[in-house]
């Protein structure tokens, strides 16, 4: 027959127990912290991922020549890789924004004319997909328009400037000068004093 634990002894294996216990627990801690930080270290990085797979980039392209029509073409393109949606176009010309094409053909290349003709449309609300191109403006060269096409052509390479505010589908937020400069991220898109509306 075996004889019963003494008070001493029995107080020892329940403090190894409780000390077994409480190290266990603070492991069983320290694992689930390790584990949350991991996990959102991936969360991060997916969310980073998913952006970088739906970052869309506004640049400006100008042409004087349409498949061997001479014609003077403004438009905007999304060279990202998802789809911009664009809240705003401002065009500048010796610093003052227009917002019309009329208006700036009229006060840069063709003083005193009341009609230019060329195609225009608008951009803003437009969602332009990745590699998709938007056209705003044209003025196609006529024996009536020479003077006025030839300035504009020379304008539109040294004196226009252009900046635009786009969001990706996530609403993230770029502002860019669209001749140069990079692309800053703002919380949401400013509006305007003079935008362009065609």
């Amino acid at each position: 027959m075996s004889e019963p634990l003494g008070p001493r002894r029995r107080h020892w294996i329940e403090y190894a127990a409780t000390f077994a216990a409480l190290t266990v627990s603070v492991i069983s801690l320290w694992v689930a912290i390790a584990t949350e930080q991991a996990n959102q270290k991936m969360v991060d990085a997916n969310d980073r991922m998913v952006a970088a797979a739906s970052w869309p980039y506004l640049q400006l392209n100008s042409s004087n020549d349409d498949n061997g029509k001479k014609r003077i073409t403004l438009e905007l393109e999304n060279a990202g890789v998802g789809p911009a949606k664009i809240q705003s176009l401002e065009v500048f010309w010796r610093g003052k924004a227009y917002g019309s094409a009329f208006q700036l053909l009229r006060d840069c290349c063709a003083p005193g004319q009341d009609l230019i003709q060329m195609g225009t449309v608008p951009v803003q609300g437009v969602v332009l997909r990745a590699g998709a191109e938007r056209q705003f403006l044209s003025i196609d060269l006529r024996s009536d328009n020479l003077a006025t096409w030839k300035a504009f052509d020379q304008v539109r390479l040294s004196e226009l400037t252009y900046r635009a505010c786009y969001c990706s589908v996530f609403d993230e937020c770029w502002v860019r000068e669209l001749r140069a400069g990079r692309a800053l991220r703002v919380k949401a898109c400013p509006k305007p004093a003079t935008p362009y509306t065609r």
